[in-house]
């Protein structure tokens, strides 16, 4: 993996050109994000697809949707023989389409790709209105929400909780759009960076690249796309008719992946290779990072998402860690632990779960430190290795709490000096595990 300096160079971004857009650029055929891809897989390339619609009346497994829209007449968009399409000319006809009935993926580490076509009549070549994917949801206006828009012929990452453009041109086109063209958009999350890959007719050098290094964690949400044609035209359509989401990791041979919640995603301030995830990893010999924590995952969660996140890159030890979150909303450790056990069960490749003690978090009820009291005595009598995350950063005077040096503001997450102790005992018992 390129060091961060080489990452930020090679990018031409870094955190002053996240205030002052970045400016388009033409993708050369040795981009960054041909030059990722090329070591990662997918895990619908390793036999598990998550989501692959072509959006057409007579798709073979067409997907489950929740349709949103502001049209007045809703007939006017929906399945068509050619894909989801939205009539153009109609005033304010923005439709909102999200995944439903599936897991979410933590989307720390995805592929998802859309192809998209005009055929409105009576507009300009830069005014065939909008086209949108997203991936997860933010809470606040930091987080990193991935809203990558065509719009107008222009190419932008947008924030979702405000108009912030966090990449691209939002006011000048970058080509005329040409009438019943195809026109695909490819957006791929890896180490809390957003790389977006335009290509179609007229776009300089064929395709054009946006890329936002180093945001904040990726939190679950459904992916989902939007369209809105001009409401200048006289006719016609624009259209989406094909849709892609799937998982991404290391190419083979893994020789670990982690599962959990915010604590194993890291530190929302700081670089991704200053993780435990990243530390351990790397001293494993493994330079590409295999992390699918995520910020509010809970055990029941990530036992619906090991499938597709974990499972298709067959890692040689699986550590699992999640369950902090599950005691925080009144789960009993009895049925966290059994989330838990039911993810180690999944592992049916040569491999070997991990499991991880739960490390203090501030404020829990009495009740609630209690269970997490009985989930780490479950852990350690599960006759699995596990790494004692708990003993190594709780407070010696009250191991209900960690210990100060350890804990971040919030007294949940954990500081680099915590990562950096738990690398270290992880990182001697992954060595013994491992031939």
């Amino acid at each position: 993996m390129l060091t961060r300096r080489e990452f930020l160079r090679h990018t031409a971004l870094g955190s002053a050109a996240l205030l002052a857009a970045p400016r388009l650029r033409a993708a050369p055929a040795d981009s960054a994000l041909a030059r990722l891809r090329a070591r990662l897989v997918t895990a619908e390339s390793l036999g598990t697809p998550y989501l692959r619609d072509s959006l057409r009346l007579d798709a073979p497994s067409p997907a489950a949707l929740t349709v949103q829209t502001h049209l007045a007449d809703p007939a006017h968009s929906g399945r068509r023989r050619e894909g989801w399409t939205v009539r153009g000319g109609l005033p304010a006809a923005y439709t909102w389409v999200t995944l439903r009935d599936a897991p979410m993926l933590g989307t720390r580490t995805q592929w998802a790709q859309l192809s998209s076509r005009s055929t409105q009549t009576g507009v300009a070549p830069d005014r065939h209105g909008l086209v949108e994917m997203r991936l997860c949801r933010g809470t606040t206006s930091d987080d990193v929400p991935v809203r990558v828009r065509l719009e107008d012929g222009c190419f932008y990452i947008l924030s979702l909780n405000s108009d912030t453009v966090l990449a691209g041109d939002r006011t000048t086109p970058l080509c005329p759009l040409v009438p019943g063209a195809d026109y695909t958009l490819g957006v791929l999350l890896f180490a809390k960076a957003i790389y977006a890959r335009l290509a179609g007719p007229g776009l300089p050098g064929g395709a054009v690249e946006l890329v936002v290094p180093d945001r904040r964690r990726f939190i679950p949400g459904r992916p989902g796309f939007g369209l809105r044609p001009a409401a200048s035209a006289t006719g016609g359509e624009l259209l989406v008719f094909d849709w892609q989401v799937t998982p991404v990791g290391p190419a083979p041979p893994c020789r670990l992946g982690l599962i959990g919640d915010s604590i194993t995603a890291g530190n929302d301030q700081e670089p991704e290779g200053e993780s435990y995830a990243h530390l351990v990893t790397r001293a494993l010999g493994q330079d590409l990072v295999l992390n699918t924590g995520s910020g509010g995952s809970t055990a029941m969660l990530d036992l619906a998402r090991l499938p597709y996140e974990i499972a298709p890159f067959r890692p040689r030890l699986l550590w699992i860690e999640g369950g902090s979150n599950d005691l925080a909303a009144g789960v009993g450790a009895e049925e966290v632990f059994k989330n838990i056990m039911r993810q180690a069960e999944l592992v049916r490749w040569d491999g070997r779960a991990v499991l991880s003690t739960l490390v203090p978090r501030a404020p829990l009820t009495a009740p609630a430190k209690a269970q997490l009291v009985q989930l780490n005595r479950l852990i350690r009598e599960s006759g699995r290795p596990f790494v004692d995350r708990h003993a190594l950063v709780c407070d010696p005077a009250d191991t209900s709490r960690l210990r100060p040096e350890f804990a971040q503001p919030d007294g949940v997450h954990l500081t680099l000096l915590g990562h950096a102790l738990i690398a270290r005992d992880a990182t001697r018992l992954f060595r013994s595990l491992l031939p």
